[in-house]
């Protein structure tokens, strides 16, 4: 079990699909900074890359791919002796496999920043992540609402371990941006069958404003027409366009994600990041990471979110000094990568210790 020092390489052993660059590659990078040893496992190959075959197995939750991974999982850890695996979602991991890496000697821990409880998830897809919850040694949930139900499945030690930005991606931006990623108001995230519609409508009805969208699966919005004749094919920004088009939006809104019941999510860091004022539905919980009119602005239907655009569209010397504070606020109570990764590994270091 892993008692050592801060000063002694540790091995960490992280496992995701590795699609994408915002979730289990960050903490390797910032591992790496705090002086720990991380090692991919990486899932995605398992599925044979998107082909039909794969997404069968991954619908049904079950075939040859699940078992060799699984495998290769277990042999990996019984040749590198990782002090900790750290698993991102881990809906592929059995818990036959949990147990496997507890009895090599490894903290087996998990991080899932999807809703695995949601009414609306697919109906396979969490079934191996649910029945192992009892075998993982922490798990760490993206809300809070999670956290309470894994400790009521059994996981002994819980935690929240919310989302962050990346210092390299989002930041403030003092060069010209070029006219089609500037912006009165923006938005740069996925359409969903909730309220955002309703939202974005309003939006679009605001004679003059300046609204721009990016973002994928907008095909399926009941404006889909409307937004194809307005925008013509939406698609999604990432990395330096991301943070371009940020930092170019007068106002970046943020929409709440039902099928995940979100209270926050990565967008209400990486906005404040860059300076640029964050417009987003209100929760109880983000208005504890920023205060309102103060460090971010909040809306709570499509009449308040107009009301707020046309106010700060015309008061540009408030905007931006929102839009500070709430980079100010950001900064000082410390939500990047590595933020998060130093409290995995405080947390995991007290576990070594008490176990």
């Amino acid at each position: 079990m892993w008692q050592r020092e801060a000063t002694t390489s540790v091995k960490i052993l992280l496992s995701e699909e590795w699609h994408s660059h915002i979730y289990a590659e960050p903490f390797f990078q910032r591992f790496l900074e705090l002086g720990v040893e991380p090692h991919a496992f990486k899932e995605a190959g398992y599925f044979g890359g998107g082909s039909l075959w794969g997404r069968v197995q991954r619908r049904l939750g079950a075939g040859p791919a699940f078992a060799r991974l699984n495998a290769d999982l277990l042999r990996t850890a019984e040749q590198l002796h990782p002090e900790v695996v750290f698993l991102f979602r881990g809906e592929a991991i059995f818990p036959a496999t949990l147990q496997g890496l507890r009895s090599l000697g490894a903290q087996v821990v998990g991080w899932n920043n999807d809703d695995p409880f949601s009414e609306l998830a697919p109906a396979r897809r969490w079934t191996h992540f649910v029945r192992g919850i009892p075998y993982y040694d922490r798990l760490w949930g993206y809300r809070t609402s999670n956290v309470e139900e894994f400790r009521r499945r059994g996981c002994p030690r819980v935690g929240l371990l919310r989302s962050f930005y990346l210092r390299e991606l989002n930041f403030p931006v003092s060069d010209p941006i070029a006219a089609p990623l500037r912006s009165q108001v923006a938005f740069l995230g996925h359409w969903e069958a909730d309220s955002r519609d309703d939202f974005v409508e309003a939006l679009l009805r605001e004679p003059g404003l300046d609204f721009k969208l990016w973002g994928t699966l907008w095909q399926r919005s009941r404006l889909a027409r409307e937004l194809a004749k307005r925008f013509g094919r939406i698609r999604p920004l990432i990395k330096h366009d991301y943070n371009l088009a940020i930092n170019g939006a007068g106002m970046a809104l943020v929409f709440l994600s039902r099928l995940n019941h979100d209270t926050y999510t990565r967008r209400c860091f990486e906005i404040p990041a860059t300076g640029t004022l964050m417009l987003s539905e209100y929760t109880p919980d983000l208005a504890t990471l920023f205060e309102e009119g103060v460090e971010a602005e909040f809306f709570r239907g499509p009449q308040e979110l107009l009301d707020k655009v046309r106010f700060y569209t015309r008061h540009e010397e408030a905007r931006r000094r929102i839009g500070q504070a709430g980079r100010a606020r950001l900064l000082k109570d410390g939500h990047e990568a590595l933020d998060r990764a130093r409290q995995v590994l405080d947390a995991m270091r007290e576990d070594g210790r008490s176990r």
